[in-house]
């Protein structure tokens, strides 16, 4: 690490070190995939829903737009015309019409079946939620050997995420996601220009490692979705205040040294 960026990683540290544990907790809630699944998990069965969660996650690529718009409400939209499918086979009928719509629509129809089709798919339609939080790090192993995917690719490291927003919308907290790749897109590469893809994974495994010595329950979970919504906020101290931070400009202006790495 470079000492440009050692000092980058301290000072955002800081600004972090200063959001509340409430915070950290609202902006999971606040991702678009918890708002907008909420009404799924309610009426869906659980393997049924965290199945749902890791395909909605695996096919999140290459949209028509963005995602909270053009992707998880018309997906919801989708599923809420039909009856709640009572196999994996049914969520697959169910879901393929919607996917062939999609862009690259043949190959996230053949990412859905090579999923649902799987050992690893089976065994969380029918295990516990609390199990599958329990098994959650040897799932994200199992999900990418399925793919043929390496576990740090971003559809593999989001659909964890979304299973992991799924256990959370059923209740589930008990599960430890410390560890598990962050999903690297768009919107954290512009956070962060002068890095590549591992760059960014070691920088901001860096800051979480930082802030776990402070605030235990802190996991890659929290991180993303905090720096996915600060990337897309339109202004970003006002997004920064609603969290409840005491200095957003100090923090704004740690997130814009990184731009000037």
């Amino acid at each position: 690490m470079t000492p440009t960026i050692r000092g980058a990683t301290q000072q955002i540290i800081k600004a972090l070190e200063q959001l509340p544990w409430t915070a950290w907790d609202q902006v999971v809630q606040e991702e678009p995939e918890f708002q907008v699944m909420r009404p799924l998990a309610e009426v869906y069965p659980p393997g049924a829903f965290l199945v749902l969660m890791v395909v909605a996650g695996l096919n999140d690529y290459q949209l028509k737009g963005k995602a909270e718009i053009m992707y998880w409400p018309l997906l919801r939209q989708h599923l809420e015309l039909e009856l709640v499918p009572s196999s994996l086979e049914g969520l697959g009928i169910l879901l393929e019409p919607f996917y062939h719509e999609e862009r690259m629509g043949i190959q996230k129809v053949h990412r859905m079946w090579r999923f649902l089709r799987s050992r690893i798919a089976n065994q969380l339609w029918v295990i516990s939620p609390a199990e599958a939080g329990r098994q959650i790090r040897v799932l994200w192993r199992e999900i990418a050997a399925v793919m043929a995917q390496p576990p740090e690719a971003k559809t593999i490291a989001f659909s964890i995420k979304t299973l992991a927003i799924g256990l959370l919308l059923l209740g589930e907290e008990n599960f430890e996601f410390a560890g598990i790749a962050l999903p690297v897109d768009s919107r954290l590469l512009k956070l962060t220009p002068a890095l590549n893809g591992e760059g960014v994974r070691e920088f901001w495994g860096t800051v979480l490692a930082k802030l776990r010595q402070s605030e235990p329950r802190l996991t890659h979970l929290h991180l993303d979705s905090l720096l996915w919504q600060y990337s897309g906020a339109s202004n970003a101290e006002a997004f920064l205040r609603q969290l409840g931070v005491a200095n957003p400009a100090e923090t704004v202006e740690a997130f814009n040294v990184l731009l000037k790495l």
